[in-house]
């Protein structure tokens, strides 16, 4: 059967002009040059007005913010003021926070609140650790032995607790020339506290030993007459709250916000609970008495 070829070649041309008059459509419904500069011009000034609208609501945002945090600090001073007067705190801190300050800013609320802050005692990473050379530095100088099935950290978390009770450093003293313990230059160990706030919470594994060091200095301090409350911050990836509350103490984990720093100064006073935002939270914040006891 011969090829028709005139067929083909009427099918490009219908093929040709049908481009032909989709370019020739597309050029008549395009704006011209000085319409298009108008259109990105338009563009660019709305885009402009937007951003400076959104700054403008972002600096109102941030002035805000920082009238209420300001609110909150006046606010929580003045509600703490006088609250602890009298009462003697010591500060025993899990681990070294570093460059952390929040033992600092806690010492600085309990003294702001009245309390005498009697010693800070800070648990070094070697006390974590126990390296061989250090664990047989301290059996020499102090001779610590610990029992049959009972933890070296345990008995060392002990001989801290019954120092603090009794109002005396034999052994804290020795602990800290071994790199086990630091003790804040202010601290006078001869004076026995009303409470001890443990502070926790780090922010990884390596940097405590809660089970061996915390439990064990908790209860001994229980077991002498000592109260205890057990802190950390709101943002510690690794929570000892937990711990602290199967101990039976009271807990607040959110010690690094004006509303945390609050909830222990009340609970120093006399409350009991677990206050805080996490999950082991009985509520955000214990009732705050009317007028200040003395």
């Amino acid at each position: 059967m011969p090829v028709d070829y005139r067929y083909h070649i009427g099918s490009l041309v219908a093929i040709f002009l049908a481009l032909l008059l989709g370019i020739l459509i597309g050029i008549g419904l395009a704006p011209n040059p000085q319409d298009l500069d108008q259109v990105v011009a338009g563009l660019k000034a709305e885009y402009q007005k937007v951003s400076q609208s959104n700054d403008a609501e972002r600096k109102s945002k941030e002035a805000e913010l920082r009238e209420a945090d300001a609110l909150s600090k006046e606010t929580v001073a003045a509600v703490i003021a006088g609250r602890l007067a009298g009462k003697r705190v010591a500060m025993v801190v899990d681990h070294d926070f570093g460059r952390d300050t929040l033992p600092d800013t806690l010492r600085a609320t309990l003294k702001q609140a009245g309390a005498s802050v009697v010693s800070t005692t800070v648990v070094t990473k070697d006390f974590v650790t126990l390296p061989v050379a250090v664990k047989q530095k301290v059996v020499q100088q102090l001779g610590v032995y610990p029992p049959p099935g009972v933890h070296f950290r345990t008995v060392i978390a002990e001989a801290i607790a019954q120092d603090l009770a009794r109002g005396r450093a034999d052994q804290i003293l020795g602990l800290q020339s071994s790199g086990l313990v630091k003790s804040a230059a202010d601290s006078n160990y001869a004076v026995r506290p009303d409470a001890v706030l443990m502070v926790g919470g780090a922010a990884s594994p390596d940097e405590i030993a809660a089970e061996r060091i915390d439990l064990p200095l908790v209860r001994k301090l229980t077991e002498l007459g000592v109260r205890s409350v057990g802190v950390e911050g709101k943002g510690a990836a690794i929570s000892v709250v937990p711990l602290y509350k199967a101990a039976g103490i009271s807990t607040v984990d959110n010690a690094d916000t004006a509303a945390g720093r609050l909830a222990i100064v009340l609970v120093l006073a006399g409350v009991s609970g677990h206050y805080g935002v996490k999950e082991t939270a009985d509520s955000f914040l214990p009732a705050i008495p009317a007028t200040v006891q003395r």
